[in-house]
């Protein structure tokens, strides 16, 4: 009997209007970014590069599934999904006191996008949908070419439910999208790499002879 309810639940909460694609519309909340471990860094000026694209899905962020786990049409995203990084990575290093500069900025920020996916697991009477939104982030000094600091941010969030549809689905990947934001605005490594990049930057300038 609970088995039969267990499915009975799933195909509410993954199978209605299953086989029509859904769109998600996914952005980091601008309003929740808070001052985070990069402000402690001397503001720089850092050019956010275009995300690249690593990921094995790059069409979709996710499945439709019936209630017995079958792919029955994709989820999508409004704007895809390295803008939708890039924009996030943006936002933290202008609320942190950092500028956003262009390809002739001293640092950049280069980005492989790994993964940003949705999906589900049934239990014996809950949905259990997760996001994960992941992907390696590089200060990168743009004269010599040389990778100063990478680190891989994992951001993910999963929720319990007796069912749900798109607004559900857009909350727990936008939930992702924060958590990812919050681990890179928390980074001590990225921190003390842009610290070290302004500080050679101003020795520089102070060994220069006077004209």
């Amino acid at each position: 009997m609970l088995r039969y309810l267990s499915i009975a639940i799933a195909a509410v909460g993954l199978s209605a209007c299953a086989f029509g694609d859904e769109t998600l519309n996914v952005a980091y909340d601008v309003s929740s970014a808070k001052v985070g471990v990069l402000s402690e860094a001397a503001p720089a000026t850092i050019h956010v590069e275009d995300v690249a694209d690593k990921r094995v899905e790059k069409m979709r962020v996710g499945y439709k599934r019936n209630g017995f786990g079958q792919k029955t049409a994709d989820i999508l995203l409004s704007k895809p999904a390295p803008e939708v990084v890039k924009e996030a990575l943006e936002t933290v290093l202008q609320k942190n006191g950092h500028i956003l500069g262009d390809d002739s900025s001293p640092l950049a920020l280069k980005t492989d996008l790994t993964n940003f996916w949705f999906d589900a697991k049934t239990g014996l009477v809950t949905v259990e949908f997760y996001g994960e939104v992941q992907a390696e982030v590089s200060l990168v000094d743009t004269a010599s070419g040389a990778t100063l600091y990478s680190e891989v941010f994992d951001g993910y969030y999963s929720e319990k439910t007796g069912g749900g549809l798109r607004k559900t689905w857009e909350r727990i990947m936008n939930a992702a999208l924060d958590d990812f934001a919050a681990k890179v605005n928390l980074s001590s490594g990225l921190k003390d790499a842009i610290a070290a990049a302004e500080a050679s930057a101003a020795d520089d300038e102070g060994a220069m002879p006077s004209s």
